[in-house]
C-alpha cells in the first residue's frame, strides 16, 4: 500500500505544533509571572518592614534623616549635602572603575587585598570617620563618644603593688589596677543594615568577638585589635572599648572597625565563613545585589542602598571591571568603557599629551601625605630553613646594588621619591637623619664577599660558602608592565654582581596564597599608609605566623621592644622619638629594600562632577555625581 502525505496531514501537524508552542509560551509566561509576582512580593515585604521601622522611629520621636537635611558642623554628611546644592546636581547613573587583578574574596576579615578593602569601604561603616579635608574625627554610626584616660592612675597603682613586692604576673591579675583607657561610644538611633535590620550596640560587640575568635581565619585583624582588652555593651545604646594598657591609637582603633551585622554572620559556621568568597552585608550607602552569591572572576557591582540611614551618594551603581593586564585596562579607559584610570608613569606621560584623553578626562597628580611605598621583601626563612637572605650583609648588599634614583627616573619617570623606610617623608614618624643606603656596587660586592659569596666555579653566578648558587625568583603581580620593568631593571643590576634573578609574575590570588604560606623567595609589592602608621603587623616577630603580614619571617628583639613601647606611648612627642628609632633599626637591618614612594596619577572622566583634591587625595565618591545629560546605562 502506498503511503501518501496529503495537505490535510500537513494542516493537522501545523495545528499540533501551534498548540504545543502555545502551551510552551503559556508555561513560560506563567513562570515569568510567578517570578515577577515573587519579586513583587519580596519587595512588598521589604517595604512593609521599612514602614514598620519608620513608624517605630517616628513614635520614638527620632527625626528621620532626609536628603534635604541641613548640614551641621560635626555632620559627616555635610560635604555630601553641599554637593547636592550644586546647580547641575542629579541622582542616578553609573560609574565604572577597574581593578588590575582578580579579587579572591570579598568576605570581610578573610579577604586580604586592597581591591576587596575598596569595595568593603562602600558597604561597611565604622563608629566614626575622618573629614577628608580637615582630618578631624566626625561621628558616624556613633553620635558621640567619651575618652577616659586613666593611665596615670594605672601607673600609680602598679608602682604601689611593686613596692609591696608583687610580681608582674600578680599585678596583671590584680583587679585593683584600673584599665589605662576606655572609649565609650553612644550609638546613633535609626541606623539599619541594608536588609532593613536595625544596627545596635550588640552588633558592635559581636564584630569584636567574631574577629577575635581564633577559629576565624583573621590573624591580621586579630593582631590589629590585640590591644583591646574587651568590648562591652554598657547601656542600651552604649558600647565601651577597654584597653588594659596605654595605646597611642586607642580611639582610632575603636572608631574605625567596620561593623558586621550579627544576624547575618553569627549563624555561619567558622569553617564555612573561612571558605566563603562573597559574604558581604553592611549598613553603608552601597550594597551588593545579593550579599551571598558574588564569585571570584565576576565583575563587582554595588547598588545604591535606598534604605541608607544617612545622606547617600547620588550615583546609582558602582561597577569594577577586572583586567589582568595594563594594556587591556588602558584600552578600556581610552574607549570610554571605564570612567577612572590609575596610570603608571609611562602611561601618564603619554596620556597627558593625547588630546583624545585630555578632552574627556581630567588628570590628578599629587604626592599623597598618606601614600604608601613600593618595596622588595626578602624571605629569611623558607620551609623551616634559613634562606640566602637571612644574613643582614646580603640584604644590605642587595639594596646597595640598586640605583634607586635611576630606577625612579627610568621606570617611574621621576614620579616618585626614594624611600629609606616604612614612614612617609611627609609624616611626623619619618626620621630625616636616616639617609637611604647609597648606590655602591663595589661596597655591595665587598659585603657579599664578607658573607662568603664568591664565584667559585667561574660560571658567572656567585655561590654561598656551602656552594649554593645565588639564584632567586622575584615574585610580583602579573599583567603589570610597571612591575615587569622594575623586575628587569633589578635583574640587570644584580647580574653585574653575579646574582641571577628570575622574574616570577603571578596572578593576584596565587600571589596572596604564596605570601600567606610564606612559599616564596622575594616579592615586590606596595604597602599603603595612614596618617600615623602602626607597622607592628609587618615587622613584629609575633606576626611571623601563618597568614601573618610579617611574611618574611623577620625577627628583631630591638625593633619588637621599640614597636611595643611606641604603641603604648600616648604622649605624641615621646612616641615620635620611638618611631624614629624604629625607622633607624629597620633601615639598618634592611628586611625590605625600600624602593620609593610613588605619586598618585589619576584620570577621571569629565562626565563625573565634583571631583576634588583634598588632603587625603581625592574627595570621597559619595560627593561625586553625574549630570543627567552625562548619565549612561552601560
Amino acid at each position: 500500500m502506498e503511503n501518501r502525505f496529503g495537505f490535510k496531514d500537513l494542516i493537522i501537524i501545523v495545528l499540533l505544533l501551534a498548540i504545543l508552542v502555545s502551551i510552551w509560551l503559556a508555561m513560560t509566561q506563567s513562570d515569568r509571572q510567578w517570578r515577577k509576582l515573587d519579586s513583587i512580593s519580596s519587595r512588598l515585604e521589604e517595604q512593609g518592614r521599612d514602614l514598620i521601622a519608620m513608624r517605630r522611629t517616628l513614635e520614638s520621636g527620632v527625626a528621620i534623616r532626609g536628603q534635604a537635611k541641613t548640614a551641621t558642623a560635626d555632620d559627616p554628611f555635610a560635604r555630601v549635602i553641599a554637593a547636592r546644592q550644586l546647580p547641575n546636581f542629579a541622582e542616578g547613573g553609573m560609574l565604572i572603575d577597574s581593578f588590575g587583578s582578580n579579587i579572591g574574596k570579598l568576605t570581610p576579615l578573610v579577604s586580604s587585598d586592597v581591591y576587596a578593602s575598596t569595595v568593603q569601604g562602600f558597604v561597611l561603616e565604622s563608629l566614626a570617620t575622618r573629614d577628608p579635608e580637615t582630618l578631624e574625627w566626625q561621628p558616624l554610626l556613633a553620635e558621640s563618644w567619651k575618652i577616659n584616660d586613666r593611665t596615670r592612675e594605672r601607673d600609680a597603682a602598679i608602682e604601689k603593688l611593686r613596692a609591696e613586692g608583687k610580681s608582674d604576673e600578680e599585678i596583671q591579675k590584680d583587679e585593683s589596677v584600673p584599665p589605662a583607657i576606655q572609649v565609650v561610644f553612644i550609638m546613633r538611633e535609626g541606623v539599619s543594615f541594608s536588609d532593613g535590620t536595625p544596627l545596635t550596640a550588640d552588633d558592635v560587640v559581636f564584630t569584636y568577638q567574631f574577629t577575635m575568635n581564633p577559629q576565624i581565619n583573621a590573624p591580621r585583624d586579630r593582631a590589629y585589635l590585640s590591644r583591646i582588652s574587651s568590648v562591652e555593651k554598657t547601656g542600651e545604646r552604649e558600647v565601651t572599648f577597654t584597653y588594659a594598657e596605654p595605646y597611642f591609637n586607642a580611639f582610632e582603633l575603636a572608631a574605625s572597625i567596620g561593623i558586621l551585622p550579627r544576624h547575618f554572620y553569627e549563624p555561619i559556621k567558622p569553617e564555612t565563613f573561612n571558605d566563603s568568597v562573597g559574604l558581604l552585608l553592611g549598613s553603608g550607602p552601597y550594597r551588593l545585589p545579593n550579599p551571598e552569591n558574588w564569585r571570584p572572576g565576576e565583575t563587582v557591582e554595588l547598588l545604591r542602598n535606598h534604605r541608607y540611614w544617612g545622606v547617600g551618594g547620588a550615583i546609582d551603581r558602582f561597577i569594577w571591571r577586572i583586567f589582568t593586564n595594563d594594556a587591556a585596562r588602558l584600552a578600556a579607559f581610552r574607549n570610554g568603557d571605564t570612567d577612572l584610570f590609575s596610570a603608571t608613569p609611562d602611561q601618564y606621560v603619554q596620556m597627558i599629551k593625547d588630546p583624545s584623553v585630555t578632552s574627556r578626562a581630567e588628570a590628578f597628580e599629587y604626592q599623597n601625605p598618606v601614600g604608601g611605598y613600593r618595596y622588595v621583601a626578602w624571605n629569611q626563612l623558607r620551609g623551616g630553613k634559613p634562606t640566602l637572605f637571612a644574613d643582614v650583609r646580603v640584604r644590605r648588599a642587595l639594596t646597595m646594588l640598586l640605583d634607586r634614583q635611576r630606577l625612579i627616573d627610568q621606570v617611574m619617570l621621576g614620579y616618585a621619591v626614594i624611600a629609606s623606610g616604612p614612614f612617609n617623608p611627609l609624616s611626623k614618624q619619618y626620621n630625616p637623619e636616616v639617609q637611604p643606603l647609597p648606590y655602591d656596587p663595589d661596597g655591595a660586592i665587598a659585603l657579599l664577599r664578607e658573607a662568603g659569596f664568591e664565584d667559585r666555579d667561574r660560571d658567572g653566578v656567585i655561590e654561598s660558602p656551602e656552594g649554593v648558587p645565588f639564584r632567586f625568583k622575584l615574585t610580583y603581580p602579573s599583567g603589570s608592565v610597571n612591575y615587569e620593568k622594575q623586575a628587569l631593571f633589578m635583574k640587570d643590576a644584580y647580574a653585574r654582581a653575579g646574582i641571577a634573578l628570575e622574574p616570577d609574575p603571578l596572578d593576584w590570588a596565587v600571589l596572596i596564597e604564596r605570601l600567606n604560606t610564606k612559599n616564596f623567595e622575594a616579592v615586590t609589592l606596595g604597602w599603603t599608609a595612614g596618617i600615623e602608621s602602626d607597622i607592628f603587623q609587618m615587622f613584629h616577630s609575633s606576626q611571623a605566623i601563618q597568614d601573618g603580614d610579617n611574611f618574611i619571617n623577620y625577627r628583631s628583639s630591638q625593633l619588637d621592644s621599640l614597636l611595643e613601647q611606641a604603641r603604648r606611648t600616648v604622649n605624641e612627642e615621646e612616641r615620635m622619638k620611638l618611631w624614629k628609632q624604629a625607622h633607624a633599626v629597620i633601615h639598618e637591618d634592611q628586611p625590605y629594600t625600600f624602593l620609593f614612594f610613588p605619586k598618585s596619577l589619576i584620570f577621571v572622566d569629565k562626565r563625573i562632577s565634583n571631583v576634588q583634591r583634598v588632603k587625603l587625595g581625592l574627595n570621597p565618591r559619595l560627593e561625586w555625581f553625574i549630570p543627567i545629560e552625562a548619565q549612561r546605562t552601560r
